[in-house]
């Protein structure tokens, strides 16, 4: 089989460690569209606006309401927002992963660093998809609870849901392979460090108002 996904990851190393990631509130975010779309399928005119949403974070601000275009990507790049680079195709926001050297996002092999691997809600999963050397599919590990990584996606059944489960260990490490998923995307980081940067950022504005107050 001939795939963009599985060309990228040939060219991706293995590595001696992979980081933490940790993409504040994903859970939240997921969460929230999980429950929209429950019951319902992308026909529903009440799902026109989140889709239109989702077009929109992607530069698709005209998209004029065809669900028969793939919208998976937009999806992904939706919930996920901030410092991510949406794209409508999920080849092209892992590529712009890989070349861009300022975005916040790394991109690595799954099946080279599998033993390594420690699935964090906000990762990112992207396989090939069959039809074509450009399709693919990506999607976002939700929560890691119960000994499993839940992954959702969108364009799913006509849907947005939970489409898979990856068996792992207490610390997120996968328990056995991943089957199609060949590519991981991450943004390093800790829920710590981001507590740490907010209480330096505190105790800056605290002494900014005592030294205010000081001389006030």
């Amino acid at each position: 089989m001939s795939n963009v996904i599985i060309d990228i990851e040939r060219s991706l190393p293995a590595v001696e460690a992979i980081p933490e990631s940790y993409v504040p509130g994903i859970a939240g975010r997921i969460s929230s569209q999980l429950e929209a779309w429950s019951g319902k399928k992308e026909g529903d005119p009440s799902m026109l606006d989140t889709l239109r949403e989702y077009w929109s974070s992607v530069g698709w601000t005209n998209w004029g309401g065809d669900t028969d275009i793939p919208w998976s990507a937009a999806f992904v790049s939706y919930v996920l927002g901030g410092d991510f680079p949406g794209e409508s195709a999920h080849r092209k926001y892992v590529q712009r992963v890989i070349d861009e050297d300022d975005n916040a996002w790394r991109a690595f092999s799954v099946p080279k660093n599998l033993d390594r691997l420690k699935l964090r809600p906000g990762d990112v999963l992207v396989k090939p998809r069959s039809g074509g050397w450009g399709n693919s599919h990506g999607a976002v590990v939700y929560r890691v609870r119960d000994g499993v990584a839940e992954l959702a996606g969108g364009n799913v059944s006509n849907t947005a849901k939970v489409e898979d489960e990856i068996p792992v260990d207490s610390d997120g490490r996968p328990t056995e392979g991943m089957g199609p998923w060949l590519v991981v995307l991450k943004r390093p980081g800790s829920a710590l460090s981001v507590l740490k940067a907010a209480g330096a950022a505190l105790a800056m504005l605290l002494a900014y108002l005592g030294l205010r107050g000081a001389n006030g």
